[in-house]
């Protein structure tokens, strides 16, 4: 993985810095919160909270996040990005950036799925982020669209962690889901698969974990559970069946490494 590129959840690139402070164990996380701010904020901390009881994610420094900058922000130095053949000092939207550890949040660009898919979505994207920090402080090879739907289906590993404490229902799997198909692509996988990955990564799907064996497994189609059919003929998350429990739902670490 080349350390000098940001990782993001959509197709531009971008940059920056700050510093979240660690949560005590008795830091509550409301997941319906009233604002999109709220929201970023009471996910981030979140992540950082169940990053300290992951044996071994503690022994890393989680990245910083900073909650809110704009589009435009140029960036000079860090992380750089050669998008459409030039090489763009501009943030551009929500992305991890792996040289110097920082998630960058672009809440206009959130806007659209905070507004349609709710606070669920937020957490959703945020932890996709973390999801490639981890595959970087495991020093996993980045490669498209594997790399991506790994980092879809940590989000649903990192979330699944706090599912009764985040107060996340079916119908916010259901939710982040359809805000995974909103960005289906080539290089991210189609829209099923990234609504699989989460539903996988929650503890739900009896056949892969977060493995980058599985991802190749999933990118090629050969999956036989009926869930993940039933997405893919519908294009679209609605009746799918949720409502059971996190049988299959392992640690952060746990659900990638084998």
């Amino acid at each position: 993985m080349k350390a000098n590129l940001p990782h993001e959840l959509g197709q531009k690139t971008f940059s920056i810095i700050s510093v979240l402070g660690l949560l005590t164990p008795t830091t509550q996380y409301p997941a319906k919160s009233a604002t999109l701010d709220k929201s970023v904020e009471a996910f981030g901390n979140y992540v950082i909270y169940h990053w300290q009881k992951d044996p071994k994610l503690k022994q890393f420094n989680p990245p910083q996040i900073i909650t809110n900058v704009q589009s435009d922000t140029k960036v000079l130095g860090g992380c750089v990005s050669n998008h459409g053949g030039r090489v763009a000092t501009d943030v551009g939207g929500t992305s991890y950036c792996p040289r110097v550890n920082t998630i960058y949040v672009v809440q206009e660009q959130l806007e659209p799925f905070y507004k349609h898919f709710g606070s669920a979505a937020i957490a959703y994207v945020i932890a996709h982020e973390y999801g490639h920090y981890l595959q970087t402080v495991f020093d996993m090879e980045y490669v498209q669209p594997y790399s991506e739907l790994q980092a879809d289906c940590l989000s649903g590993a990192i979330l699944g962690q706090g599912a009764n404490e985040l107060e996340i229902t079916s119908r916010d799997i259901i939710n982040m889901a359809q805000a995974a198909y909103s960005i289906g692509s080539k290089s991210h996988g189609t829209g099923a698969q990234r609504a699989y990955v989460v539903y996988a990564g929650f503890g739900q799907s009896p056949e892969i974990t977060c493995s980058t064996t599985d991802m190749k497994k999933l990118a090629a189609g050969k999956i036989n559970d009926p869930v993940f059919k039933k997405l893919a003929s519908q294009r679209s998350a609605n009746g799918v069946d949720l409502n059971k429990p996190q049988t299959y739902l392992k640690s952060i670490s746990g659900s990638f490494l084998n």
